[in-house]
């Protein structure tokens, strides 16, 4: 019985972590666990999102999910890995800078959108062989980012006071209406 509750909790948990697709911050509590749980396993199957709350490491980095099987952690320091077997191995890449990187986004299996303190906004076209450190539209630390491609994404500031978009990679910013 106790292997049925189990069970049912964990693919309860994979099914939240695979509907949801929200970007998160290295500050989360509580929630490192569960990261435990998923490099355990093998996840060969599904696509998941690019970050989940389950993706925030207890030592203060942060799981960045590709489509399977690639993956990025980014560290505070600038430090960044890439996996390209379901993170059971990492190797370090060139980041270009030493602020903390707080959250990323990965939507295909070249590109990464990686953002931190200060306004830093980094992208990579190419599985991390290059990282470009953007002009950022904001000073503040950004604390998440949505990409959709290499061209457009939205990235936001702590407790999302400011929201900025892009359509060019980065080129130019359109801030958005806050509610």
């Amino acid at each position: 019985m106790r292997r049925i509750a189990a069970a049912s909790l964990l693919c309860a948990f994979f099914l939240a972590v695979s509907v949801a697709r929200t970007a998160v911050t290295t500050n989360g509590a509580g929630v490192g666990a569960s990261v435990e749980v998923r490099e355990s396993l093998n996840l060969d199957s599904g696509k998941l999102p690019s970050q989940s709350p389950a993706d925030v490491l207890p030592s203060g980095g942060v799981i960045v999910l590709g489509p399977d099987p690639y993956s990025w952690r980014v560290w505070p320091g600038g430090k960044i890995e890439f996996s390209f077997d379901n993170s059971h191995t990492w190797e370090q890449q060139k980041s270009g800078v030493t602020t903390d990187l707080n959250a990323g986004s990965a939507p295909s299996s070249k590109v990464c959108w990686v953002v931190g303190k200060a306004g830093t906004v980094l992208l990579t076209t190419d599985r991390g062989k290059h990282w470009k450190k953007l002009s950022s539209p904001t000073k503040e630390d950004v604390e998440g980012v949505d990409a959709q491609d290499a061209k457009h994404a939205s990235i936001w500031t702590v407790a999302h006071k400011h929201s900025f978009e892009t359509n060019d990679g980065g080129a130019t910013w359109t801030a958005n209406a806050v509610r």
